[in-house]
């Protein structure tokens, strides 16, 4: 993890977007082909979702990967197992 990814300027859009990336699927409920993977604030912890951008259809919901960069911070222990004291 770079310093690039835990310290970030002060915004200077009044309004903050995350790209959504197009992946080449068909969604089951509408049979749109506009369909887009992007990265979500979920009250499970961070994810990234596949979703149809015509009706909102979830196709997936995954862990991201430290490929998607998402959370753009990790906590030390991210990806180690948890105790039973929490």
């Amino acid at each position: 993890m770079g310093v690039e990814r835990m310290l970030f300027p002060r915004p200077e859009e009044e309004r903050i977007s995350v790209p959504r990336k197009p992946v080449e699927a068909t969604c089951p409920a509408c049979g749109s082909t506009d369909v887009a993977r992007y990265p979500v604030a979920n009250f499970i912890g961070p994810r990234m979702v596949t979703k149809c951008q015509d009706c909102f259809h979830h196709l997936s919901v995954d862990v991201p990967t430290a490929d998607d960069h998402w959370p753009p911070w990790r906590p030390a222990t991210w990806g180690r197992p948890g105790t039973r004291a929490g």
